[in-house]
Formats: C-alpha cells, sequence, structure tokens
C-alpha cells in the first residue's frame, strides 16, 4: 500500500466489468445489418473482440433506429463504461432503468444493479443554489442550467471551475471538489454593478460607505489575490491527491483480486497487466502531484508573510470546503 501525500488529478480509466455481453447475437454477424437487431448483434461481436470504440459507432445507428430500446441503451451504456465515458454511461443506464417493466430490463436486473454501482462510483452531484433567478451556472466551461436548477448535476468525479454568470452582475468563480459517489452542494449569490462607476451606493448613507484605497496610502508585499490564488491551487492539489491515490488503491484491488486476474495457463500480469499499469501511472502522477502540493503551500506561506502588514484577510469571502464521498475525501477552496 502506498502512504503518500501527492497527485495531480487522475482520470479513472476504464472499468474492468464488462456487462451488456451475455446475451447471443440475434442477427448476422458478419453482415452489413439493417434492422435494429442485426446492428445489436454486431456490436456485440465487435465487443467480444475487444472493439469497442467500433462496436459504439454500431450501438448509436441501433439506437437512430429504435431510440427508445431498453436494450440497445444497456448495450451504449456498457460501451461507454468500457471506454471510461462515465458520464455517457450514467445517462444511457438511468434511462434504461427508468423502464423497469422492460423485460430485458427484468431479465438482467442482478448484472444492472451491479453496474449501476460500479457507475455511481465515478460519478459525483452538485447541487446549486442562489441567485437572482436566470444567472447561468458553468462547470469546465460547459453551461449546466440557470437558476434556479431544478435538478442537481451529475457529473465525472473531479476538480471543476464552477462560475456564475448574468449580466450586469458581478461574476462569481470557485474551485469545487466532486467525489465520486457523493454529493456537494454550493450557493451562489450575484450582486449587481452599480450604474454610476465609483458614485456611492444609494441604499447606503455617506457614513456606510466602504473605505477605498487612495493614491496616498503605502503599499507593499504581495497582493492578496495572488496568496488566494496560491492557497486555492493548493487545494486544489491537496483534493487530487486524495482522489488519485484512491484511483490507485481500486487499482491495487483489482490487481490483488484471484478471480479477476488469475486464468488457468496464465499469469497474473498477464490477465491484468492494464491494472498494473494503471496502478504505477498513478503512483507517478501521486508524486508528481506531491512536489506540486509542497511547492504552492510554500509560495502561499511565503505570500501570506509579505503581506502581513498591510492587509487584513476577511475570512467571510474565503474558506475551504471538504467533505466525504465514495472511499475518499476531497476539498476544495473558495476565494
Amino acid at each position: 500500500m502506498l502512504a503518500a501525500v501527492s497527485a495531480a488529478l487522475l482520470v479513472l480509466g476504464p472499468s474492468a466489468l464488462a456487462f451488456g455481453q451475455d446475451e447471443p447475437g440475434t442477427g448476422s454477424e458478419a453482415g452489413s445489418g439493417g434492422s435494429a437487431d442485426d446492428l445489436v448483434a454486431q456490436g456485440i461481436a465487435l465487443r467480444r473482440s475487444g472493439q469497442d470504440a467500433q462496436a459504439l459507432a454500431v450501438f448509436q445507428r441501433a439506437e437512430a433506429l429504435e431510440p427508445g430500446s431498453a436494450r440497445i441503451q444497456v448495450h451504449l451504456a456498457a460501451t461507454h463504461q468500457a471506454l471510461g465515458e462515465w458520464e455517457a454511461a450514467d445517462r444511457y443506464l438511468t434511462r434504461a432503468l427508468a423502464q423497469m417493466n422492460d423485460p430485458y430490463v427484468q431479465r438482467h436486473q442482478s448484472m444492472l444493479a451491479s453496474a449501476r454501482r460500479r457507475i455511481d462510483a465515478h460519478i459525483g452531484s452538485i447541487e446549486v443554489s442562489g441567485g437572482p433567478p436566470g444567472t447561468q451556472v458553468w462547470l469546465n466551461g460547459r453551461l449546466v442550467g440557470k437558476l434556479p436548477l431544478s435538478e442537481t448535476v451529475r457529473i465525472e468525479g473531479g476538480i471543476y471551475t464552477l462560475e456564475a454568470r448574468l449580466p450586469r452582475h458581478y461574476p462569481v468563480t470557485r474551485s469545487v471538489a466532486i467525489a465520486g459517489g457523493s454529493l456537494v452542494r454550493e450557493s451562489l449569490r450575484l450582486q449587481p454593478v452599480s450604474s454610476a462607476a465609483g458614485a456611492p451606493s444609494p441604499a447606503l448613507s455617506a457614513d456606510e460607505q466602504p473605505l477605498e484605497a487612495t493614491a496616498d496610502t503605502p503599499s507593499s508585499g504581495a497582493p492578496a489575490w495572488l496568496t488566494w490564488t496560491l492557497a486555492g491551487l493548493t487545494v486544489g492539489a491537496a483534493a487530487g491527491t486524495a482522489y488519485a491515490w484512491t484511483v490507485r488503491e481500486g487499482h491495487a484491488d483489482n490487481w490483488n483480486n484471484d478471480n479477476d486476474c488469475l486464468r488457468q495457463g496464465r499469469t497474473r500480469e498477464d490477465v491484468c497487466a492494464n491494472e498494473l499499469d494503471a496502478g504505477k501511472s498513478a503512483e507517478t502522477w501521486m508524486w508528481v502531484g506531491g512536489a506540486a502540493t509542497g511547492a504552492f503551500a510554500a509560495a502561499t506561506l511565503v505570500s501570506l508573510w509579505l503581506q502581513r502588514d498591510d492587509e487584513v484577510i476577511d475570512a467571510s469571502t474565503a474558506g475551504v470546503d471538504c467533505g466525504l464521498g465514495w472511499n475518499q475525501v476531497m476539498c476544495a477552496g473558495r476565494f
């Protein structure tokens, strides 16, 4: 077992679990295939030969013919999972499980429940509240909706930049850590931009106006934004460390699983070489990330020391959010 505080974020690779390949072909697997059944049979054959990307294209053609088929949705979920595309796998599996009366779903309930658990381990949820209404919410540059959001957003675990935008309002930007299997709640409240630059707010009296720095005010040391940027990078790197360590442990568990990695006449290295390579890659990222975490932390302390006589840190505008996720702890800075 590794004992380390390290790592940049490592994206989880494809799961070893390959569901959706347990049924026999129902059409001509070698032919071009015109019906949805023919295409499903071709896709199953491609997956059994390890050609998951090609199988995905075939299943998508079948979906175009029968968009409501739970059976095709299950195969799409399985193929996306095999390719490590967890959000797409989650989306298709959710659609299939919504059809609980479908004979195919009923026949494969145990397999689908196992797939649901595996996918959920890689998918986290974020719940965003606040306002004003109409505020756009973005995650890593992707628009996920407008406030008020009626549902939580399901997304692959990782470190994200959360942005809120609304015309004539100051935007809000935060770093958010979302662990697989966890729920993160964020509250956003955008403030309007004053109509006249520099004019006192009409809601405040002259004595209540906030103090502003003048040109005569001496200034030295590091600016506050630099300190909090470094602090955010430190927290993000540390969160990535915990996340990557969890990934490494998961690959180690898979490697040590005799049921999955031992076959008659074959060594563990032959059967589970991918698990070994992925674990080593995670370990490398952990040490690289550890060095980055230490460097950012040291820079943060130096920046704080330089500005200690010039600036009082406002605790109401900064903080660190931590939460328990699926067998891991993740934190994110807010500044």
